[in-house]
């Protein structure tokens, strides 16, 4: 190799460590691009929980956007402006660097003044980025930030163009939405006069999207969306906000999923009593023989994986007390035998063939209080009263028109932990609350009291499902379309399922009364459904949105060093893949691909063994992430190499 050569590679090293990695101790900030934090800060006017814990999409304007940076998996806080004073104890850590890579600024008032937006400044400054969705920024800090100015609201119905060629608009035309025809939409939109920033969609003199560039390692971003949810349900403003985010933290992670064709399927009432009582709701349950021809065998043959939503109390009115199913062998009201141990095997059968998961339906299906008026409900006519459905409702008390105690749902649902634990060896992740009825307010809300349980996600009526964690209950709804579906209602099934959304999987229920009255339901279902589409599994989902992901480098300019991306995630929501791997997508910038080309090769090593090498030319602006099964955490490298 000659002299020549060795000093442009040389060269090279240096430049790529001195962009990727960032100044050594002592260098400037200005001819330097560093990796910016892997998190991002979501500012909001206010929250309705006093707690700062439940967002809720019905009272909380900005739960679109959170919900789509969790289905993203992209870390993020909340800061609520109603209570919160916002300053650098916020933004900055002890060092005094920035704690986030963007700040997103979706609040709308018409004064801070309370507020030190210097600090915003300040943070931009030390390489946050700024994107700003449907918001007028009263303030000079934001408007000198965004390079902006508001005028006034206005209506138009002109088409939305691309103005100037850039990343962020760079995928509307191939997927035919430059221009966007807005006929007939007459909302109020937002006017604002460029004060320095370029506009990359304008509606006719009207800027939509601008961008501004603060300092040489950051953006300021301004969508001009008449409401959040534009974000979360218009193609359009959905991929602009994704290539916003990507363009402001230079690389994002996300799933590898297709999530417009996968499925949630879950099967309600395993273990419930009422089957064998109600005139309305009255079957055989399935036994060992019915769960494996007609359950095991059509899943098995498509490779598909569905929740089993069970219950383990049943409510014997004999003995007036809640007793194990798995013990019932009786002849029941209507003359049908009911043999629930032989249940029991099948379900057991279908979790061991890997066809199955093992969900909490609740404990009883039932009203905790079966005693009080207008009961007892253990000695009411099965003709009359017994037979309300009210007392069929475990989480919301429909009988006597209130909610259900916070204490009252917590034992319900330990008791559900611990006896599916014993029944099963399964620990689930997911509740769906039977009967359709939950409590929803504050102290209350069937979520809230299901993430203390330690649950992960929340699925209940009509169409709500939540993230859990400890620390933050996420109303998804609007990520993912919810139906039910039954062995007499699959015309309806076409309909259901043709409003995928990108970024979650469509939810179907169903209920074993469908297999036990029409044994061919599932293999019926599954010739309605377009083969395109695949099951994903509860524990999988829960795994992904569950999924903790740190960014970092090591090495100082003209060291060796590498780009290091870490995976993790709290117990118990990654049992999924403490069995199975998972797959990301890592998608760059235009300026991030430019400085990881810079290298003359680069190596990618996953828990530290060597994958791939690669030409850093080759590089494109997705790459895959393909993670082994295991506990995590697991680490993915990008190390330069000669």
């Amino acid at each position: 190799m000659g002299a020549e050569n060795l000093e442009k590679i040389l060269a090279a090293l240096v430049l790529f460590f001195s962009l990727v990695v960032g100044p050594a101790a002592g260098e400037g900030r200005a001819t330097t691009w560093a990796i910016k934090p892997y998190r991002a800060l979501l500012i909001v006017d206010r929250w309705s929980d006093p707690t700062s814990m439940l967002v809720d999409h019905e009272k909380d304007d900005f739960q679109p956007v959170a919900a789509l940076l969790k289905a993203w998996s992209v870390p993020f806080d909340i800061l609520r402006l109603d209570q919160q004073h916002l300053d650098n104890t916020y933004l900055l850590d002890r060092s005094g660097s920035t704690r986030y890579g963007v700040l997103i600024w979706v609040a709308d008032s018409p004064s801070y003044t309370e507020q030190n937006l210097g600090s915003l400044a300040e943070a931009v400054e030390g390489g946050a980025s700024l994107l700003v969705a449907r918001s007028r920024f009263l303030d000079p800090t934001l408007e000198k930030l965004l390079g902006l100015k508001f005028k006034a609201p206005y209506t138009a119905t002109e088409p939305l163009r691309v103005t100037e060629p850039h990343f962020i608009t760079r995928e509307l035309a191939s997927h035919s939405m430059d221009p966007l025809d807005t006929a007939w939409d007459f909302g109020t939109r937002l006017w604002v006069d460029p004060r320095g920033a370029k506009i990359l969609i304008a509606q006719t003199t009207h800027p939509t999207l601008t961008l501004n560039s603060p300092g040489a390692e950051t953006a300021a971003i301004w969508l001009g969306v008449k409401n959040l949810a534009e974000l979360r349900d218009s193609p359009y403003w959905r991929e602009l906000f994704f290539r916003s985010l990507v363009w402001s933290l230079g690389y994002l992670v996300r799933p590898n999923v297709d999530y417009a064709g996968r499925v949630e399927v879950e099967i309600d009432d395993w273990g419930t009593s009422d089957k064998g009582y109600l005139s309305y709701w009255k079957y055989q349950e399935p036994d060992e023989k019915s769960i494996r021809e007609n359950l095991i065998a059509p899943l098995e043959k498509r490779g598909a994986v569905v929740a089993a939503n069970v219950i383990t109390g049943y409510v014997d009115r004999k003995t007036k007390r809640i007793v194990s199913p798995w013990t019932q062998r009786f002849t029941d009201a209507f003359g049908v035998e009911q043999d629930y141990a032989s249940t029991q095997r099948g379900l057991k059968a279908a979790v061991e063939a890997g066809v199955l998961e093992i969900q909490s339906h609740g404990w009883t299906h039932m009203q905790p209080d079966l005693e009080s008026p207008p009961g007892p409900w253990w000695t009411a006519d099965l003709e009359g009263e017994a037979s309300a459905g009210g007392w069929y409702t475990e989480f919301g008390d429909l009988v006597r028109g209130t909610e259900s105690p916070a204490i009252v749902q917590l034992f319900r649902l330990k008791r559900s932990l611990q006896c599916l634990q014993e029944d099963f060896g399964q620990r689930p992740l997911e509740l769906r609350p039977g009967g359709g009825a939950w409590s929803k307010s504050q102290f209350n809300n069937t979520g809230r009291v299901a993430a203390q349980a330690g649950f992960g996600l929340y699925h209940a009526e009509p169409d709500f499902y939540y993230y859990l964690d400890r620390d933050l209950v996420l109303d998804m709804t609007g990520v993912s379309p919810h139906f039910t579906t039954s062995f007499d209602r699959l015309d309806a099934l076409d309909a259901q399922m043709s409003r995928p959304h990108p970024d979650g999987p469509a939810m179907m229920v169903f209920h074993d009364r469908d297999v036990a009255l029409q044994p061919d339901f599932v293999n019926r279902l599954w010739a309605r459904l377009s083969p395109a589409y695949r099951t994903i599994s509860a524990n999988e989902y829960v795994g992904y949105l569950h999924a903790r992901i740190t960014s970092s480098t090591t090495g100082t300019t003209g060291t060796t060093g590498d780009w290091q991306l870490t995976f993790d995630d709290e117990e118990p929501y990654g049992l999924y893949f403490d069995q199975h791997p998972s797959s990301w997508r890592v998608s760059l910038s235009d300026p991030f691909l430019e400085k990881l080309k810079a290298a003359p090769g680069l190596a990618v090593s996953v828990d530290g063994r060597t994958t791939t090498r690669l030409k850093a030319t080759d590089l494109l602006h997705d790459l895959t992430i393909d993670l082994p099964a295991g506990p995590g955490p697991h680490v993915w490298k990008l190390t330069p190499v000669r």
